[in-house]
C-alpha cells in the first residue's frame, strides 16, 4: 500500500488561525476602515460639492480610499508580524525541539505556516473587497474596476512581503532579532548608497548632495514602493479627469516574481537549518563574518563622518579634516567589531588571536578605502566632463548663468581646474562662499559640484582670483538684464512699478511708476551696478589711513547726485570723527565710514528720484 506525502497539515493550519486570531482580526480592521468606511465618507464629501462631475466624485474618493488601503510601509508591517507568528517557535529552544518531534516533516511545517501567514493578510483583503463593492453599490459607484486593481496590487505586494519574511527568518534565532533583520534588509542598499555617498561628501573637495541612486533602489523594496507605487487620477488633453492609473504597478510583479525566489530559497536554509541554533542571533554560520564586517563597515562610516563633522570642521585644513575622519573610522569601526562579535559569541571574551587578525584585515580595507578617496583614485572629486559631453552647463554665485556655447563651456570647465588647483586656499580662506556648477550632458545625466571660494575685498580686487572671473561673467548686462527679468526682457514690456516711503512718523505713502519712468530707472540701475562692479575690479586711487587695522571695503560714488551736492566729494562722519571721500575714484576706506556714506547717498537718491517724478511738487521726509 502506498503511503502518501502531504504537504498541508490542517491541525496546524487551524492553531495557526485560532491561536493568532487577533492579528488578521486587527489587519481586516485595517483595510475595512482605509478602503470601504473611508470610500463612504470621501463620496459624501465630494456630494456636498456641485463643481465635481459624478465621474470626478467617483475618482476622487476612490482613489483617495485606495491610497490609506494599500501603504507599503503597513503591508510589510503587518507581513512581518504575520511571519512571527508562525514562526515563533523556532526562536525558542524548547518549541523548536518540540515541534519538530512531531510526525510532520519541515517541508510540511513549511508550507503550512506559509499558507497560514498569507491566509491572515489575503483573506482580510477579500473581504474587504466584497464589503467595498457593497459600498459602491449603495454610494452609485460605478467604477468596480478600480477596487479589483487595488486587490489585486494588495495580494501581489503581501506575497512578496511575506516571501522576503520567511527568507529573513531562516538567519535568526531570536524573535526580537527578526524585524530589525527585517528593516535592514529592506532599506540596506539605500542606506549604505547613502553612508558612502556621505564619506565622499566628506572626503571629496566639491562633492555635496550627490544623493541619487536611481532605478537601483529596487534592491531596497520598501523605500523603492513609497517613492514609486502611486495612485493617482488621469486627465484627458482637456484637464478633464477621466479615470485612476496605478503608477509603477509594473514593480509588484517585478517583485512577485522575486518572492517566489525568496520562497524557494527561504524553505532550502529552513531545511539546513539547525535546531540547536535557537536563541542564537544568527542561525547560519557562514553569515556570522558578514554580520561582523557589516556592522563594523557601518559603525565606522558613520561614527567617523558624524566626528569629522563635529569636531572637524572647526578646522580649516582639509588635511586635518581628513585625518579625524579616518581616525573616527578606525576607531568605530574596532568598536562594532568587537561588539558585533560579542552578540553572537554572548560572551565578553572575543579578543583572541584569530578574531584580531580578522579585525586588523578590516582596518586595512577600511583604510585603504579611505586613501583611494583622498588620492582620488576613482576619480570623483576631479570628475570633470569633456566639452563634446556638455549639453548645458550652469553657474552659480550670486545669481544662475546658464551656457550652450563650446567655447562658454571650456571657460566654466578651466574655471572648475583652477578651483581644483586653489583646494586648500579655497578651504582655509576666512571668507568664503558657494560657487555651484551643474553640467547637464548629453545623456541626460547632470553633475553637479559645489565649492567654498574666497570672497571679499582682496579676492574682488585680484583680477585673476576665481571670484573676480565669475562676477565679470556676472556682470555681462544681459545676463543680469536675463537674471532679473527673465530671458525675453528685451521683448517684454513693463506697465507697471511702485515705490513706498515712510516717514518719521511711520505713515507710508506709495507712489507709482509710469512705464517711461520704470524704464529710465531700470537703465539708471543697471549702468550703477556695472559701475560698482568696474570700482572692485579696478586698483584704489584713495586709501584712507587705518592704523587700528580695522575691516576695509572699496567704494566708489557718482560723480553728482543733485543740486545741493559738492561736486568734489562728500563728507561722512563715525561718532563725530569726520573724513572726506572724494567722487569718482576708486577708495579704499573702513567699513564703517563705507556703510555709513552708503545709507546717506541710497536716501538721498530715493528722494531725488521722487521729486523729479513729482515735478517738484511735493517733499518728503527721510
Amino acid at each position: 500500500m502506498k503511503s502518501k506525502t502531504s504537504c498541508f497539515n490542517k491541525t496546524i493550519f487551524k492553531k495557526n488561525m485560532t491561536h493568532f486570531w487577533p492579528l488578521w482580526a486587527l489587519y481586516s480592521c485595517y483595510l475595512i476602515v482605509s478602503l470601504p468606511v473611508g470610500l463612504w465618507f470621501n463620496m459624501r464629501y465630494y456630494l456636498q460639492d456641485d463643481s465635481y462631475s459624478q465621474l470626478q466624485r467617483q475618482v476622487y474618493a476612490i482613489s483617495g480610499a485606495m491610497r490609506a488601503a494599500m501603504n507599503p510601509v503597513i503591508t510589510f508591517a503587518f507581513a512581518a508580524v504575520m511571519i512571527m507568528a508562525v514562526f515563533s517557535y523556532l526562536y525558542s529552544a524548547k518549541n523548536t525541539n518540540m515541534i519538530h518531534s512531531l510526525p510532520v516533516d519541515r517541508r510540511e511545517l513549511f508550507v503550512t505556516n506559509i499558507i497560514s501567514a498569507f491566509a491572515f493578510m489575503v483573506v482580510p483583503q477579500i473581504l474587504t473587497f466584497i464589503i467595498t463593492v457593497f459600498v459602491c453599490i449603495g454610494a452609485h459607484i460605478t467604477n468596480i474596476q478600480y477596487i479589483l486593481y487595488w486587490f489585486g496590487a494588495e495580494a501581489a505586494m503581501t506575497f512578496f512581503a511575506l516571501a522576503l519574511g520567511a527568507f529573513v527568518a531562516m538567519f535568526t534565532g531570536q524573535l526580537m532579532a527578526f524585524p530589525v533583520y527585517y528593516v535592514v534588509v529592506n532599506y540596506l542598499y539605500v542606506g549604505c548608497w547613502y553612508l558612502i555617498n556621505m564619506v565622499i561628501e566628506s572626503v571629496c573637495f566639491g562633492v555635496s548632495n550627490n544623493w541619487n541612486p536611481g532605478k537601483s533602489c529596487i534592491l531596497s523594496p520598501i523605500y523603492y514602493l513609497t517613492n514609486n507605487l502611486r495612485i493617482q487620477s488621469v486627465e484627458n488633453s482637456e484637464y478633464v479627469t477621466v479615470g485612476i492609473e496605478f503608477k509603477g504597478a509594473y514593480l509588484l510583479g517585478i517583485y512577485a516574481v522575486a518572492g517566489v525566489v525568496f520562497l524557494i530559497a527561504a524553505y532550502q536554509l529552513y531545511k539546513w537549518r539547525k535546531l540547536e541554533t535557537a536563541g542564537d542571533l544568527i542561525s547560519m554560520r557562514g553569515i556570522k563574518p558578514v554580520f561582523r564586517w557589516g556592522v563594523a563597515v557601518c559603525a565606522g562610516l558613520l561614527g567617523g563622518t558624524a566626528v569629522a563633522d563635529t569636531i572637524g570642521n572647526s578646522f580649516s585644513s582639509a588635511k586635518v579634516h581628513f585625518w579625524i575622519l579616518a581616525a573616527g573610522t578606525l576607531i568605530f569601526g574596532a568598536i562594532g567589531f568587537f561588539v558585533a562579535e560579542m552578540l553572537i559569541e554572548k560572551n565578553f571574551r572575543v579578543f583572541h588571536k584569530k578574531r584580531v587578525g580578522e579585525w586588523a584585515v578590516l582596518t586595512v580595507v577600511l583604510a585603504a578605502f579611505l586613501g583611494a578617496l583622498k588620492l582620488d583614485l576613482f576619480r570623483i572629486e576631479g570628475k570633470i566632463p569633456d566639452v563634446s559631453e556638455v549639453k548645458v552647463v550652469s553657474l552659480n554665485l550670486d545669481y544662475k548663468l546658464c551656457y550652450t556655447e563650446p567655447d562658454d563651456i571650456q571657460k566654466i570647465i578651466d574655471l572648475q581646474k583652477e578651483i581644483l588647483a586653489q583646494k586648500e586656499e579655497c578651504l582655509s580662506a576666512e571668507n568664503q562662499y558657494y560657487l555651484s556648477i551643474t553640467y547637464t550632458l548629453k545623456d541626460g545625466k547632470k553633475l553637479r559640484r559645489s565649492y567654498t571660494v574666497p570672497v571679499g575685498q582682496a579676492a574682488a580686487a585680484d583680477k585673476d582670483s576665481v571670484v573676480a572671473k565669475v562676477t565679470a561673467l556676472e556682470s555681462d548686462p544681459d545676463k543680469m538684464m536675463q537674471n532679473m527679468f527673465g530671458n525675453y526682457y528685451k521683448t517684454n514690456e513693463y506697465y507697471a512699478g511702485s515705490i513706498s516711503f515712510v516717514d518719521e512718523n511711520g505713515r507710508t505713502e506709495d507712489y507709482r511708476f509710469t512705464q517711461e519712468e520704470l524704464d529710465a530707472i531700470l537703465a539708471e540701475k543697471l549702468k550703477k551696478q556695472n559701475e560698482t562692479i568696474e570700482a572692485l575690479q579696478e586698483k584704489p586711487e584713495f586709501i584712507q589711513d587705518n592704523p587700528e587695522g580695522e575691516e576695509m571695503e572699496i567704494i566708489k560714488i557718482p560723480m553728482y547726485l543733485g543740486p545741493n551736492d559738492d561736486p568734489r566729494g562728500e563728507y561722512v562722519a563715525v561718532n563725530g570723527v569726520a573724513m572726506f571721500v572724494p567722487r569718482g575714484k576708486v577708495c579704499k576706506i573702513k567699513k564703517k565710514y563705507a556703510d555709513r556714506l552708503k545709507m546717506s547717498l541710497n536716501l538721498r537718491e530715493v528722494e531725488h528720484s521722487y521729486i523729479r517724478a513729482n515735478e517738484g511738487t511735493k517733499e518728503v521726509t527721510l
